[in-house]
């Protein structure tokens, strides 16, 4: 015998469990790196350092600039913008040495 019913596409409370498994797959808070290696208690992290990638929050981000340029064809800068830059203290050390 054959139904005409359309086949189930899963349980109605799919839906709410598909934003549940969403939010798991982002994974527990990143936290500071500095505080962390101080002792502090957990700090959440805000930015990662462009050189080493230590998460850090935004006490120890250090924000600069720095000028990303385009290369045209015979090798002249076609475009020039200014871009941030984050660096924890110990790679901005390093870079200023």
């Amino acid at each position: 015998m054959r139904s005409n019913a359309t086949p189930s596409r899963g349980p109605p409370e799919r839906a709410a469990s598909a934003s549940v498994t969403r939010d798991l797959r982002r994974g527990p808070p990143m936290h500071c790196y500095e505080c962390d290696a101080v002792g502090h208690d957990t700090t959440p992290a805000v930015a990662v350092c462009r050189r080493c990638g230590a998460a850090l929050c935004s006490a120890h981000a250090r924000i600069g600039t720095t000028l990303l340029r385009r290369a045209g064809g015979t090798g002249g800068v076609v475009r020039a913008v200014t871009a941030r830059r984050i660096t924890c203290d110990t790679c901005r050390a390093a870079e200023n040495s």
